[in-house]
């Protein structure tokens, strides 16, 4: 197995590779051309998953770095046709340096690349976070008329697009543990969290789910509160 491990800056762009398991230090890019780039090294070493680290903040919520890696992730799908995944990258750098202080090497030289070595080492962890990325996405198509005044929470949907959710006077909040469906929220102009300790349940009349979805005993059915309603998810 084969796999190109990407640490995305936001003035380098480091790569490293995983054959059978074992890392291997790749080179740096830079933002221009990376295209053109990438596509050649996909071809060349025949690579047969893409792994691209993900930034997230100390307290675990996205922030715009998260943001930017998973706009550039996007770009690589369309260029890459087999699995491109979003993987955690927290204390990569921290580890990293250490790396370069093992093997006696100036750490400002090989940031980018080591980085990437360790954000494949990440990934290969049973305990890793990753996410993969998709050209496309489904479809609400069943989502029941909501009064239009009505205050919606959209729970762990499985993507931004709902038919029918426009026609509320209010934005809806979200909650979403997706990066990818994330930034498509706000791509909407809207404000999404990813923790659930950032929502207030109390503060909706409705709140919709996906067929088979729970609530993680975060909200109780038989005591007065929100409704709960349930959609369908198809392909788009």
């Amino acid at each position: 197995m084969v796999k190109l491990g990407i640490d995305f800056g936001t003035s380098r762009i480091g790569l490293a590779l995983q054959i059978e398991g074992v890392e291997i230090p790749l080179r740096t890019v830079d933002h221009s051309g990376y295209r053109k780039t990438l596509s050649r090294i996909l071809e060349e070493k025949k690579v047969e998953i893409v792994v691209i680290g993900l930034p997230i903040s100390m307290s675990g919520r996205f922030s715009e770095s998260t943001m930017r890696a998973v706009s550039f992730a996007e770009k690589v799908k369309n260029i890459y046709s087999g699995p491109v995944f979003l993987v955690d990258e927290s204390l990569t750098t921290e580890t990293a340096m250490r790396m370069s202080q093992e093997v006696g090497q100036d750490f400002s030289k090989v940031k980018d690349v080591f980085s990437a070595m360790q954000i494949l080492r990440n990934e290969s962890s049973i305990t890793a976070r990753r996410w993969e990325v998709r050209e496309r996405r489904v479809v609400c198509r069943d989502l029941r008329e909501i009064p239009s005044n009505s205050r919606v929470l959209l729970y762990k949907p499985e993507s931004a697009r709902i038919e029918g959710i426009d026609s509320l006077e209010t934005d809806p909040g979200v909650f979403v543990e997706d990066p990818q469906i994330f930034l498509a929220f706000k791509r909407k102009g809207m404000n999404p969290v990813n923790l659930i300790d950032d929502i207030d349940f109390s503060t909706y009349d409705i709140i919709v789910i996906a067929c088979g979805e729970e609530l993680d005993g975060k909200l109780d059915l038989n005591s007065e509160g929100p409704q709960v309603i349930e959609c369908s998810w198809l392909n788009g």
